[in-house]
């Protein structure tokens, strides 16, 4: 019988646990028993998971994928060709049992298993090793933040990759900052906070009040909402301006933002344009 004959029967029943074919394979290196593991038919006591087709994808990681690891199962180390372990498969997939501890387990880019936990929201209530980072410092809380997934009483916000940016940066920029979040003015080295990339989203709290908070250019958290259209309705503090004496209203003014009922016109950058003139120019080019 034929290794494709095989297939058949395992994918319709289990085989006999003595019946030795499980390495028989396609030319793909898939094996008799990776087949009866995508569809859970492998035996009770089945022990030979190192089996790998040519990319290196093990007996194990198939039946990580599909939820058919045997509840004994301790060999989360065994790797494809990319590193990806058994552990990252059922992490990926919410397979991971209770108890589990193996979450340091890495790929080559130093990509944990905690954080492909955390990229699905399942990670464990009492994970505490939000620091572990690939190498690119992306932590888990980073990836945590990312998809909404860091707990309610998550503080560790400064957490930074290797640009500098931090984990409320991530949060900030994707709308999952929690409410009563205070520590706007962190910063990446080019001094921009996190007040800026939430109004750069449209992510300030309703009450925001530090429109004033600057980069290392003068740019403030208003500019940046003036650009992207997200200054409040009540919004009065037009006249804050960067190195250039650039203002809030100007940058308005020039993306169009500016709200019916403005009258600070002759506000005045340092070389002479008012906010009227960038108004009228921007009029002229729309035309």
């Amino acid at each position: 019988m034929n290794v494709e004959c095989y297939f058949k029967i395992v994918r319709e029943s289990t085989l006999p646990a003595d019946l030795d074919l499980w390495e028989m394979a396609n030319e793909d290196g898939w094996t008799v028993a990776h087949e009866a593991a995508r569809y859970g038919h492998l035996p009770a006591g089945f022990t030979r998971w190192e089996l790998a087709d040519e990319h290196g994808w093990t007996v194990a990681h198939e039946a990580a994928m599909r939820g058919y690891l045997p509840a004994d199962f301790d060999r989360w180390e065994l790797a494809d060709e990319y590193g990806w372990t058994v552990a990252h498969e059922a992490a990926l997939r919410g397979h991971l049992p209770a108890g589990f501890d193996r979450w340091e387990l890495a790929d080559p880019s130093g990509w944990t298993v905690a954080h492909t936990a955390a990229e699905r929201g399942h990670l464990p209530a009492n994970f505490d090793h939000w620091e572990w980072a690939d190498e690119s410092g992306w932590t888990v809380a980073h990836v945590a933040a990312e998809h909404g997934y860091l707990p309610a009483e998550f503080n560790r916000w400064e957490l930074a990759d290797r640009d500098g940016w931090t984990v409320a940066h991530v949060a900030a920029e994707n709308g999952h900052l929690p409410a009563g979040f205070d520590r706007w003015e962190l910063a990446n080295p080019d001094g921009l906070t996190v007040a800026h990339v939430a109004a750069g989203n449209g992510h300030l709290p309703a009450d925001f009040d530090r429109w004033e908070i600057a980069d290392n250019y003068g740019w403030t958290v208003a500019h940046v909402a003036a650009r992207y259209g997200y200054l409040p309705a009540n919004f009065d503090r037009w006249e804050l301006a960067n190195e250039h004496g650039w203002t809030v209203a100007h940058e308005a003014a020039l993306r169009g933002h500016l709200p019916a009922g403005f009258n600070q016109w002759d506000l005045t950058d340092k070389i002479g344009d008012t906010v009227a003139r960038v108004a009228n120019a921007r009029a002229q080019l729309a035309r």
